[in-house]
């Protein structure tokens, strides 16, 4: 994986010939189109969005990142639960009455308490943890330094549960800024 863009704009200075007399340029023209050329070198290098070798902040893993998710889930902890995600994360929502894309956070926020609740109630317990997920089938692939795609399967009660979540990385760690969720009946 690299450890960043590199914008890095080529300037290639070619000499044909030795202008003669009057048909060429000064001195001092010259020497004013080198200036230019260096100041556009320097500029493309300073422009450069690059990242120095061992200062990168330390910064968890994707997998912590997911196993944060899945125990903040299996708590039903929600104050947890929402931090795993980005500000304004979209979900296809397996079931519903969310089939459309959820886009706004208030419509996250309502879509997943209604789930916290229905869990919580159909459990049993009175304390966490509410449920134990278990993914099979994981594989994470990053798409590129700040972005994975997760995804695995959830096997629950004669369904398999599909799920996908892309990672976004931000200042303070990999957030969830989207989830696809599919259910389907074991055959």
């Amino acid at each position: 994986m690299s450890t960043g863009i590199r914008w890095n704009m080529p300037i290639i200075i070619t000499r044909s010939r030795q202008p003669r007399g009057d048909e060429g340029q000064s001195g001092m023209q010259r020497k004013s189109l080198w200036a230019v050329a260096c100041m556009f070198a320097l500029f493309g290098m300073a422009a450069a969005p690059r990242r120095a070798r061992g200062h990168e902040p330390p910064r968890e893993t994707v997998e912590q990142a997911l196993s944060s998710f899945l125990t903040a889930f299996d708590n039903l902890d929600w104050p947890a639960f929402r931090a795993c995600f980005n500000d304004r994360p979209t979900m296809f929502h397996p079931s519903p009455p969310n089939i459309r894309r959820v886009d706004t956070p208030q419509e996250f926020e309502a879509a997943w308490h209604v789930v916290f609740e229905r869990i919580r109630k159909n459990s049993g317990r009175t304390s966490p943890p509410y449920m134990k997920l278990s993914p099979t089938d994981l594989r994470i692939d990053p798409l590129a330094d700040n972005v994975s795609l997760v995804t695995f399967h959830l096997i629950d009660d004669g369904k398999l549960s599909r799920r996908t979540l892309i990672f976004r990385h931000y200042d303070d760690g990999w957030k969830i800024v989207h989830i696809h969720a599919s259910n389907l009946p074991l055959p």
